[in-house]
């Protein structure tokens, strides 16, 4: 995929009024406590630089931002409020552990499996 940058100051607020203003991870509130990396980065980096942020791609030819999350900011209220019932499930740091444990499962057994085989 090709990475996106707007092409003026007229096309890049036009996406990030249709994008990052709509999304959960970007508090519109330039105070608030949600502001977006992916979208700060875009203003300091150039495209062609590696920091430019790879989730600002074109996809079937239309500017898209592939960590964008339908939110509304005015309605939705706060996604970080645990009391919040339209905000999203917390993700679960085990499914993020899932993996490594796995590898060192497979590692403790292969290495009591060949402990084993020697004795």
């Amino acid at each position: 995929m090709d990475k996106y940058q707007p092409s003026n100051g007229t096309e890049g607020m036009s996406f990030i009024e249709d994008h990052c203003m709509q999304c959960l991870h970007c508090d519109p509130d330039p105070s608030g406590a949600k502001q977006c990396k992916i979208l700060c980065a875009t203003m300091c980096f150039n495209v062609n630089d590696k920091e430019y942020p790879n989730e600002w791609v074109y996809i079937d030819d239309k500017p898209t931002c592939t960590k964008w999350q339908k939110w509304d900011w005015g309605e939705d209220g706060d996604p970080d409020d645990p009391n919040n019932p339209k905000a999203p499930p917390v993700d679960d740091p085990n499914q993020l552990m899932l993996f490594s444990v796995s590898d060192d499962i497979l590692e403790n057994h292969q290495v009591k499996t060949e402990v084993s085989a020697c004795s």
